[in-house]
Order: C-alpha cells, then sequence, then structure tokens
C-alpha cells in the first residue's frame, strides 16, 4: 500500500510540475500570450492605416499626373479655386445670407 501511495503522490506531483509549467510558459516571463494578441491587434491597426494611406497616395499621385498632363483640369483648378476668368466672360459670386456682417 505505501508503494502505491508513493507512486499516486509522485504522479500528483509530477501533473503539478506540469501544470506550472505550462502556466510559466503561457502567461509568465517578459512576453506572454496577452502580449501577443494585444500586438496582434496592434499590426491591424497598422496595417489599415498603411492600406487607406496607400490609396491616398494613389489618388495624389493621379491628380498630379493630371494636373501635369491635362490642361482641362488646369483650368478647372484656375476657375474653381482661384476664381480665373476669361476674356468676355463676367464673374458671380453668390454670398450666403447669414455670412453678410450688416455695416
Amino acid at each position: 500500500m505505501p508503494d502505491a501511495v508513493s507512486r499516486i503522490l509522485s504522479r500528483m506531483i509530477a501533473f503539478a510540475v506540469l501544470v506550472l509549467t505550462g502556466y510559466q510558459l503561457i502567461f509568465g516571463g517578459e512576453y506572454h500570450l496577452r502580449d501577443l494578441q494585444k500586438l496582434k491587434r496592434q499590426v491591424a491597426i497598422r496595417t489599415a492605416e498603411v492600406d487607406s494611406m496607400s490609396a491616398e497616395l494613389n489618388s495624389i499621385r493621379i491628380w498630379g499626373d493630371s494636373l501635369l498632363n491635362n490642361s482641362w483640369v488646369v483650368e478647372r483648378v484656375a476657375r474653381e479655386r482661384y476664381s480665373f476668368i476669361r476674356s468676355g466672360e463676367v464673374l458671380v459670386r453668390f454670398i450666403e445670407t447669414d455670412q453678410v456682417t450688416p455695416d
């Protein structure tokens, strides 16, 4: 009987050591499972930011290319942003009534 008890006790100790070792491997140490999950979330966020910035960069490149190679686009920008007009044209501006200040 004492031999059986010692075997059971040694198996329980071995199981406890294995459980504690597994816990230490997963949750202990400098980097653990929660850190890994946090880093994966950060990577996903940064990847989405990079994709968004890449799309914006492509849009800016296309706009710059059209400004360099298409005179119609240059004329449109000059008319809309800087109120340029051709000779013989009349410029009409509309002002919102809530923006007008009384004199």
